[in-house]
């Protein structure tokens, strides 16, 4: 069976290696859409998380983050919902950013300094150029 897709696939010009390869690749994308994205909107979950909350408390509130990254410090400027807090963190500070996409907008939440609770959050709604 297997030399029979092979040759199959070997027969096969350039140009429809590329338009099946387009289709995989975005069939793969529509099923990991619901993985990386938060069905649920913002506002549904915005009370529930407080400063002060614990990473435990927000991972089992949200589940995992789509991404985490740790990060400095080392712009005094920032555009987008970050610059209602961005002033209050002193320059160099290390900052672990956690990153999760609701249906809604983008959400990042800082923990200053490797703390194990939540600092600042930063809700940026779709649509919304800053």
């Amino acid at each position: 069976m297997n030399g029979k897709v092979f040759r199959w696939w070997r027969s096969r010009n350039d140009m429809t290696k590329k338009l099946l390869g387009a289709i995989l690749l975005c069939e793969m994308m529509i099923g990991f859409y619901p993985v990386i994205c938060h069905a649920k909107n913002y506002s549904e979950i915005a009370d529930k998380l407080q400063k002060g909350q614990t990473k435990e408390a927000i991972t089992k509130l949200l589940g995992e983050p789509v991404r985490k990254k740790i990060t400095g410090k080392n712009h005094k400027y920032i555009w987008g919902p970050e610059e209602e807090f961005w002033d209050r963190i002193p320059m160099g500070t290390r900052l672990e950013v956690w990153e999760y996409e609701f249906s809604d907008g983008h959400l990042n939440l800082y923990f200053i300094d490797e703390k194990n609770h939540l600092d600042f959050k930063a809700f940026a709604p779709k649509g919304v150029i800053y």
